[in-house]
């Protein structure tokens, strides 16, 4: 073939080439547009990434988002002038392969918990809007699923302009190293959380070191205490109800200063404000 010959085939190719992108490019603008237009100009093609018309929710339509928890409403109660909300608490994170987490537990100290069984979120204060004023309440601890309310006498469902989240909280867990001693019998292991030596005495070939939990409020900082390093053998609350551990230690003698560690659970703020949702128990 003459190089004339195969210039011309070689540009009809790419001619023909060139249009089947273009009517690959029309075919899919045609599929893409609505009723009312079938096809646009090249001028008037832009790319846009819709959002969808409604979101879609994973757990409920009522949900609301704090960190990676979902808090769905399930009730509102209403008796004189109290108001009740209860709601459900879902862990919307990922937690595979993790088997749990130590955690102090009041009256049994250490324990392994699975991790979708722990409190994430505390949605400490609430607000109600109604169209006579607002109104505070709250739940009383990380472990409740109510949020309660004092309201007017004749409070109706229907005068409720907003309710809101005004502050949530989430637990924080951090090991802190911590050394006591009769020279230096008292250590603050978190805000609010304080580390006292009570006592040290010898039980044979044991000896058992006694200190005290103080912390200013449980609810918000707690701890619990562990000896640090080799020797030491149970930790264990002295009596229910009571912040004081009995630790003891096996060795030739008692280091000093004494080698401790806190686990602590801090309840710290979150950002932001969250708007809850009761049209679906409306």
């Amino acid at each position: 073939m003459k190089t004339k010959s195969i210039l011309l085939v070689v540009a009809a190719f790419v001619l023909g080439a060139v249009a089947a992108g273009s009517i690959g490019v029309r075919v899919i603008r045609e599929v893409r547009t609505d009723d009312e237009a079938t096809s646009l100009p090249d001028s008037a093609v832009t790319t846009t990434i819709a959002a969808p018309s409604a979101p879609t929710y994973q757990v409920d339509p009522d949900e609301t988002m704090i960190g990676s928890t979902a808090m769905v409403p399930t009730s509102l109660q209403v008796s004189g002038a109290r108001v009740a909300i209860e709601y459900d608490l879902v862990l919307r994170a990922p937690y595979g392969g993790v088997d749990g987490l130590n955690t102090f537990i009041p009256g049994s100290g250490l324990t392994l918990v699975d991790v979708s069984e722990l409190n994430h979120v505390w949605p400490t204060l609430w607000e109600i809007e109604t169209t006579d004023g607002v109104f505070e309440g709250g739940a009383a601890n990380p472990t409740v699923r109510v949020a309660r309310f004092d309201v007017d006498e004749g409070f109706s469902p229907g005068e409720v302009i907003e309710v809101r989240i005004i502050e949530a909280r989430t637990p924080v867990f951090s090991n802190v190293p911590f050394t006591l001693s009769n020279d230096s019998p008292r250590s603050q292991v978190a805000a609010g959380v304080a580390v006292e030596l009570l006592g040290i005495s010898d039980q044979g070939a044991s000896t058992i070191v006694q200190v005290e939990i103080d912390a200013d409020d449980p609810m918000l900082a707690s701890a619990f205490v562990r000896g640090d390093g080799p020797g030491w053998r149970s930790a264990v609350l002295e009596a229910e109800g009571r912040p004081r551990v009995n630790l003891t230690y096996v060795g030739e003698e008692l280091p000093n200063p004494i080698p401790l560690v806190a686990a602590v659970e801090e309840w710290v703020v979150m950002d932001g404000t969250f708007a809850v949702g009761l049209e679906g128990l409306r």
